[in-house]
């Protein structure tokens, strides 16, 4: 049988990219997924999401979290010990990340948190914070989330949806934030890659007891 290079290097160029959609789906499949139930949910049950203190009562007091209603995020915040790679990757495994160096959320100034839209290589849990923010820019302005802590509820409110370059992103942070207190919500984009970032800003409209 005679040796065809055109046709190897065809079986080879399918196999190759037949691999790489594979590992693609494996990683960013359950955020996929994530999008297609938004989607498909009633644009009226969206609309209607508010903070359940049922369910964010019973949270670890000494601790901070992230409720998203609207695209059902309910996280543990954890502050990075730095900004390395490795310190990173350990926070966004076990919930989201407080920026090393930003304010605490309810502070004078600007919170940062970070979180992942899609499951990375070297994930080594199940999976329940891998796709925190896959669903992050479809917040829009005026929808509400909340940071539950020692028994209360911060009120976020977003100002701003942007889709940037993290040179964008982080010249956008370093300016001083125009309200007494805001907080930024940032992950990768597109879903899998790392060219650019959303990025949300939403200022602190009210306090409330959790009942």
């Amino acid at each position: 049988m005679l040796f065809n290079p055109k046709k190897e290097i065809t079986i080879f160029s399918i196999i190759f990219l037949a691999s790489i959609a594979l590992v693609y789906f494996f990683l960013n499949g359950g955020a996929y997924s994530e999008i297609l139930k938004y989607e498909l949910s009633p644009d009226s049950l969206r609309a209607e999401a508010s903070a359940d203190d049922k369910l964010i009562s019973g949270l670890n007091e000494k601790n901070y979290y992230l409720y998203i209603p609207k695209i059902e995020v309910l996280a543990p915040v954890i502050p990075f010990e730095d900004t390395s790679e490795k310190s990173v990757s350990a926070v966004l495994e076990k919930g989201v990340g407080l920026y090393a160096g930003s304010q605490l959320p309810g502070k004078a100034g600007r919170a940062v948190i970070l979180g992942h839209s899609s499951k990375e290589t070297w994930y080594h849990r199940d999976g329940q914070y891998a796709y925190n923010f896959a669903l992050l820019d479809k917040l829009q302005n005026g929808d509400e989330f909340y940071m539950v802590f020692e028994g209360k509820k911060l009120i976020y409110k977003v100002f701003s949806n942007s889709i940037l370059t993290p040179e964008k992103t982080n010249e956008i942070l370093s300016q001083t934030p125009k309200g007494d207190s805001e907080i930024a919500l940032i992950t990768c984009w597109p879903i899998g890659f790392a060219l650019k970032r959303v990025l949300i800003q939403a200022e602190l409209v009210r306090v409330e007891k959790i009942k």
